[in-house]
């Protein structure tokens, strides 16, 4: 198994989140731990690609854009 760049598991994390989840789905789905995820949902909410509702992370406009345009350039 080869490792993941960070475009890759940000990519990731936004696919599962496309349809509003849990921090625990998406450890799982994304295949991280939670320390991790953590940091890189923090990151992306900074970002604005994605906020919280609740116990509920959700995409924003600005992050589906983002993720349709790397998802362009992913080899």
């Amino acid at each position: 198994m080869t490792r993941r760049c960070k475009l890759d598991i940000v990519i990731e994390i936004l696919d599962v989140i496309s349809n509003g989840t849990t921090k625990t789905k998406i450890v799982y789905e994304a295949n991280l731990n939670f320390n991790i995820a953590t940091k890189y949902l923090d990151l992306l909410q900074e970002k604005k690609f994605i906020r919280k509702n609740g116990n509920m992370y959700e995409i924003t406009g600005e992050g589906q854009t983002f993720l349709k345009k790397a998802k362009e350039l992913q080899i």
